[in-house]
C-alpha cells in the first residue's frame, strides 16, 4: 500500500504544471438565519502567490462568481467575506480537471448587546521573582446565542484587564477558530476592551506581562468582566503568600510546583485585590525553572532550566513562546492571515490523509483515491512555499 502510495504520488507530481482557468461560484450562508445570505465583501486570496487577493465583489447577494479563475494542481485559495466589519473565511482547493467550481461561505448577523456568552478562566498564574511578578492568563468565552449572532461593536466588547503599572506586555492574543491574533486594549465607558468580535462558538484570549514586585508586600488588582463560577489561582513558588477576599487554598501541585487556590462565584465588576509578599524566585540562581502551559487545559508544565536569564526562563512558556515566534513580523495583519492560512491547510492535509486511508483496492475507489492523491500533492506544495 505505502508503496503504490508513493508510484501514485510521484506520477501526479508530473502534472503540477498543467494549468486551467474556471470559474468558482461562492455562495453565502446567513448562518443566522440558516439560509442563503449577503456580505458587504468578498475576496478571493492566492495562498501560492503571496498571499495576494486576486478578486473581489462588493455588495454581495446570496453568491458571486470569480471568472476565468487560473489554477493548477499548486492552487490553494482562502475565500474571506466581510459583513458589517466582520471577516469570515474558508478555504477551496480547486478539484483537477474541472473548469466549474462552487464553495459556500457561513457569515452571521452582528448584535451589539451580549447575551448567551459563557465565561471562564482557566488559569491566572502569578510568578514571583524578586523584584516582579510574571502574570499569565486566560479567559475563554463561549458565544451560545440561539440564534447564532456575532458580538461586534465599536470600540470593541470582550472585556479584559490590564493593570496601569505593568512593566511590559509580553503577549495579548485573541483565538476565534483555529488561529489567534496579536491584540490590544482600548479604553472605553465601560472599561478595558478588545476590538476583536466574538463569533459564535469559542473564543480564547491569552495574554502574559510583568509588573513590579515587592518581596515586603504588593498589590496586584484583576477587574473580573463576566460572571466566573470558579476562579483558580496558581502561584509559583509554593511558598509565595496570597491573600484576597474569598480565597482559599485548594491544594497544592507537587509535580509542577504550584500552588492552587480559588475563588467561588466571582461576579461581573468585582476588582480582585491580591495581597502578595515573600521571597521570588531568583533570575540567575541554579534553582529557577522554566514554565509553559499545556493547551487548552490550564495545568502548567514546569520544564528543565535552559538558560540563567528570565526572557529565557519564561519563553519555556509553550503558548506564549508559540505566539511569540508566530507574531514578530512588524506587518502584523499579512503575519496573521499567513498563520491562519497555514492552520486550514494543515487541517485540510488530516482529513485528506483520513480520508485516503479508508478507501480500498477497488476499481470503484481508484478514481476517487486519484483525485485525493492530487489533492494532497496540492496541499503539500502550498505548504511548502508559504511557510
Amino acid at each position: 500500500m505505502i508503496s503504490r502510495f508513493a508510484k501514485q504520488f510521484l506520477v501526479l507530481q508530473l502534472l503540477i504544471g498543467l494549468s486551467l482557468a474556471g470559474d468558482l461560484r461562492v455562495n453565502i450562508i446567513n448562518g443566522t438565519k440558516n439560509e442563503s445570505g449577503n456580505a458587504d465583501r468578498v475576496a478571493l486570496i492566492d495562498l501560492t502567490a503571496g498571499m495576494a487577493e486576486v478578486a473581489s465583489a462588493s455588495n454581495v447577494i446570496k453568491s458571486t462568481t470569480f471568472s476565468d479563475l487560473s489554477t493548477n494542481a499548486q492552487s490553494q485559495y482562502l475565500v474571506r467575506a466581510t459583513l458589517s466589519g466582520v471577516n469570515y473565511s474558508t478555504m477551496f482547493v480547486p478539484t483537477p480537471g474541472v473548469t466549474a467550481w462552487e464553495t459556500s461561505l457561513t457569515v452571521y448577523e452582528s448584535s451589539e448587546t451580549i447575551h448567551d456568552v459563557n465565561a471562564s478562566v482557566p488559569f491566572f498564574v502569578i510568578y514571583g521573582f524578586e523584584d516582579r511578578l510574571y502574570i499569565q492568563k486566560r479567559i475563554i468565552l463561549e458565544n451560545m446565542s440561539s440564534p447564532a449572532v456575532t458580538f461586534s461593536a465599536i470600540p470593541g466588547l470582550a472585556k479584559v484587564h490590564v493593570p496601569e503599572n505593568i512593566i511590559e506586555m509580553e503577549n495579548l492574543t485573541f483565538k476565534s477558530g483555529t488561529m489567534p491574533v496579536r491584540t490590544a486594549p482600548i479604553d472605553s465607558d465601560v472599561g478595558q476592551v478588545l476590538p476583536n468580535p466574538i463569533k459564535p462558538g469559542l473564543s480564547e484570549i491569552d495574554m502574559a506581562y510583568y509588573t513590579p514586585y515587592d518581596p515586603n508586600g504588593t498589590s496586584l488588582s484583576e477587574l473580573v468582566g463576566y460572571d466566573i463560577d470558579h476562579f483558580h489561582v496558581y502561584t509559583m513558588p509554593l511558598d509565595l503568600s496570597i491573600s484576597a477576599p474569598g480565597l482559599s487554598r485548594e491544594g497544592t501541585d507537587n509535580e509542577n510546583g504550584l500552588a492552587i487556590y480559588a475563588i467561588e462565584g466571582v461576579k461581573a465588576g468585582t476588582l480582585l485585590d491580591f495581597q502578595i509578599s515573600g521571597k521570588g524566585m531568583s533570575e540567575t540562581g541554579g534553582d529557577d525553572h522554566n514554565h509553559s502551559e499545556e493547551q487548552n487545559t490550564g495545568k502548567i508544565v514546569i520544564e528543565n532550566r535552559i538558560d540563567s536569564s528570565v526572557e529565557l526562563i519564561l519563553a519555556g512558556v509553550l503558548v506564549m513562546a508559540l505566539l511569540i515566534s508566530l507574531f514578530v513580523s512588524v506587518t502584523q495583519q499579512s503575519e496573521d492571515l499567513k498563520q491562519e492560512s497555514i492552520e486550514m491547510l494543515k487541517k485540510q492535509k488530516s482529513d485528506l490523509l483520513k480520508q485516503y486511508a479508508k478507501l480500498g483496492d477497488t476499481t470503484s475507489e481508484a478514481d476517487e483515491k486519484e483525485k485525493l492523491l492530487y489533492r494532497l500533492v496540492s496541499v503539500y506544495k502550498t505548504l511548502d512555499r508559504i511557510k
